[in-house]
């Protein structure tokens, strides 16, 4: 576990003000998925109303359209505070944790799950392990995940894996702290929605948000 909060990304040096609403339809323009970041920002407008089986039936739309709604209670979470002190993210840092979610929600390795019948193989896709630790990771006041990789072989039944998960803090939160607590809940989930063997959870604060006129680091 570790505790960089001046890391290399330096995409806050030019935050959108408190102020200013931050376009996630435009933050995430780019995407090659079969579901385009426009069509899935015009869903969640519309409260997931029609049912819209191409999204929600693909397991890469949904990790993205819930990456979508934890970017955007995090922004109405920055919006509220402490008369909008904080800056709220800007959306090219906002398109590059996107550029991430679409990468890492991609299947991936199969990972093998004990089944009751020899007959059958069961499995999970590593990018449903990796949403299980977004989703984990972001529901960590003041957390928010940047990326997250998992090592080790995952194809053999009980071989060690080592979690390692990036995040951005909200500054004031004691960030050592916020790194715990990150892997306090990224390690139940995975104990107790997986049959990893998990060898560790690494968590690096790699990038903070500021409170300060100046803007963020």
């Amino acid at each position: 576990m570790s505790d960089r909060p001046h890391g290399t990304d330096h995409a806050h040096e030019d935050p959108t003000p408190p102020d200013v609403p931050v376009d996630l339809g435009e933050a995430v323009e780019g995407a090659d998925d079969g579901v385009s970041p426009e069509r899935l920002v015009d869903y969640l407008d519309a409260g997931r109303q029609p049912y819209d089986p191409e999204i929600e039936e693909s397991p890469e739309a949904r990790a993205q359209l819930a990456a979508l709604e934890r970017l955007r209670a995090m922004g109405a979470r920055l919006l509220e505070s402490d008369a909008a002190a904080t800056p709220a993210p800007d959306p090219s840092w906002i398109s590059g944790v996107m550029d991430r979610v679409r990468l890492e929600s991609r299947a991936g390795r199969q990972i093998p799950l004990a089944s009751i019948d020899e007959r059958s193989t069961l499995h999970i896709t590593e990018g449903a392990v990796r949403a299980l630790i977004r989703e984990a990771g972001d529901g960590v006041e003041g957390a928010m995940v940047i990326s997250c990789t998992i090592h080790g072989d995952v194809s053999v039944p009980g071989a060690l894996v080592r979690v390692e998960v990036v995040v951005s803090g909200l500054f004031g939160e004691p960030l050592p702290a916020l790194a715990e607590a990150v892997q306090a809940a990224v390690s139940s989930s995975l104990s107790r929605q997986t049959e990893l063997t998990l060898e560790s959870v690494d968590v690096v604060v790699d990038d903070v948000h500021l409170q300060s006129e100046g803007g963020a680091a």
